[in-house]
């Protein structure tokens, strides 16, 4: 089953979007598996991404990663956004042969980090707008019409020895080489509501 990435016009409206919710944690033997969660929406220009992870004291290695492969009938490139507790972020461009920034391309998305608290607990995340001429810079088109189908999957880790844990929306073998690879991709899907 896919997961929809929302069609809208003009700014996200948050709250409205679907939630996709990280809760596998194959290797976490542990009670700690912190939930984390993403929204995901296009507009006119620009892919825009809401991310954030319930930890109250996270370490400064603990990040959210998107990684997706806008156009996989063409490419087997994709765009990897990893953002660290610590209000830093990054975008590669991945494949099979390695990576580099997506700052090569001269574009770079903007990128805002947050702190909160809710009902739920505390959080940190970051909104990440990309414009869609990035898009055409790595596979030479932007066009994401309703029902495109696109390869990824989003993941919650942390490599601090006292609070290690890889969790995964799709199914995600950690035990591989490079578990963030195209192995572990899953469907995503441009829909109008």
């Amino acid at each position: 089953m896919s997961f929809p990435v929302s069609k809208i016009s003009g700014l996200p409206v948050w709250d409205s979007l679907p939630v996709a919710k990280i809760i596998r944690y194959p290797l976490e033997k542990r009670d700690y598996k912190p939930l984390a969660q993403a929204r995901l929406c296009v507009n006119e220009t620009d892919f825009c991404l809401r991310m954030w992870a319930f930890e109250t004291a996270p370490s400064p290695e603990s990040r959210l990663i998107c990684s997706l492969n806008f156009y996989p009938e063409q490419s087997s490139r994709w765009l990897s956004l990893r953002c660290g507790s610590a209000g830093r972020g990054s975008w590669l461009v991945c494949g099979p042969d390695g990576e580099s920034p997506l700052g090569e391309y001269l574009i770079l998305p903007q990128l805002k980090a947050y702190l909160g608290e809710d009902l739920e607990g505390i959080y940190w995340g970051a909104v990440v707008t990309l414009p869609l001429t990035a898009l055409d810079l790595v596979y030479g088109t932007h066009h994401l019409p309703t029902g495109h189908r696109m390869l990824g999957n989003l993941y919650k880790v942390d490599d601090a020895p006292e609070s290690r844990h890889y969790g995964c929306f799709y199914d995600t073998d950690f035990t591989r080489p490079d578990p963030f690879d195209a192995h572990s991709f899953g469907e995503f899907q441009v829909t109008a509501y």
